[in-house]
């Protein structure tokens, strides 16, 4: 299979999976061209760009990577009819694929598509709602992006019969049960499923910038997010907890599947003489971890997703990152949105190359350390 973008006024080849066999062509074009060009195709804006400018990030060794001011693009939902929805949630309109649903701008996020003949693509009748993307599974993504959009949709009063997203994570199940979803109007997305709906009911995307992707930050719509947690949040505070929460919180990274912290139990050791607990968040309830970062005083994390749940702090929480060799701003700008009192820490040498920074294990220098503590 070839897919060839338009850029410009240059069409670029790129190849795609496992479906070359087929010789199949997907055109990408803008949902300006497809709207003019198909009528099954309707767009209902929803709101105009928005603009926003953080404080540099202090600690960067690459700026272009960490850009502090921008735009998010106009934000919109189609109703498509008999279009197809494949793997993650993929989303095509016979052979066109729309510009603005890749995401970040990185075209190799399109390596999933595969091409389906008739007979293989599950027929639903209905509205069938798609609020799947890429890195759905990354846990900061799926609260600040995935349910941003499902916040777009409940914003605008659009209805549906289904909802196609990836279900196979328990974070995903327990704040689709938290939000208030049957669990009946589920279509859990796959890697070998292409589904056709009498209409697809696609939210853009929120995190498309003005710039396009970068590495070293991720940009997060506050309008969107706040929904999301007013949400969240409300559901979650009719819960008891079914652990003990303290005020002082340090959050591990033994359950992480890379960047661990080798000598983390040595940089415990010195915050549990000042009070601080440890927890494993994967290992905790979506709601045990709203409410455990909803009373915290003191946030202290290694670099990890488990830090999106700064988003259900209460302004003012002190929160303390303990940067790796990963040199990412993503949690210096959300706390400014959120008003939180953060600090980054770095505890090691930065490594130049992302994809090594974003998997490599570290050990924290212990003396660093003791500094933080007694900044405390």
């Amino acid at each position: 299979m070839h897919i060839y973008y338009k850029n410009m006024f240059l069409l670029l080849p790129i190849l795609i999976g496992d479906a070359l066999q087929a010789n199949y062509r997907i055109n990408i074009i803008p949902i300006s061209d497809l709207v003019n060009q198909n009528v099954n195709v309707k767009y209902q804006k929803c709101y105009d760009e928005i603009s926003f400018e953080y404080m540099p990030f202090h600690l960067s060794i690459n700026p272009a990577s960490h850009p502090h001011k921008g735009f998010f693009k106009e934000t919109f939902i189609l109703s498509i009819a008999n279009a197809t929805v494949q793997n993650y949630g993929l989303v095509l309109v016979g052979n066109i694929f729309i510009e603005e649903l890749i995401w970040k701008n990185f075209n190799h996020n399109l390596a999933h598509l595969k091409w389906y003949d008739q007979s293989q693509i599950v027929h639903v009748p209905g509205r069938v709602a798609v609020i799947g993307q890429a890195a759905a599974h990354n846990y900061f993504h799926w609260l600040t992006e995935v349910l941003c959009r499902l916040a777009l949709l409940e914003m605008q009063g659009i209805e549906y019969d289904y909802l196609y997203v990836p279900y196979d994570l328990h974070f995903m199940q327990e704040s689709l049960k938290l939000w208030g979803i049957d669990s009946c109007k589920i279509i859990g997305a796959s890697s070998d499923l292409c589904l056709q709906a009498d209409q697809l009911i696609v939210p853009c995307l929120v995190s498309n910038v003005s710039f396009g992707g970068v590495l070293g930050a991720c940009y997060v719509q506050l309008h969107l997010l706040n929904y999301v947690k007013e949400k969240l949040l409300k559901a979650a505070l009719a819960h008891q907890p079914s652990i003990e929460l303290a005020p002082k919180i340090f959050i591990s990274r033994k359950d992480a599947p890379q960047r661990k912290v080798i000598n983390e139990d040595a940089v415990f050791a010195l915050f549990e003489q000042e009070g601080f607990v440890r927890y494993e968040l994967d290992k905790l309830s979506v709601i045990d971890q709203i409410l455990l970062f909803y009373q915290a005083d003191v946030v202290v994390s290694a670099q990890g997703t488990g830090l999106a749940n700064i988003i259900f702090c209460q302004p003012g929480t002190q929160i303390v990152e303990l940067l790796q060799g990963l040199n990412d701003c993503t949690f210096w700008y959300l706390s400014q949105d959120l008003h939180l009192n953060y600090t980054a820490v770095q505890t090691t040498k930065f490594i130049q190359n992302y994809f090594e920074a974003w998997s490599k294990n570290t050990s924290m220098d212990l003396s660093v350390i003791k500094k933080v503590i007694e900044n405390l």
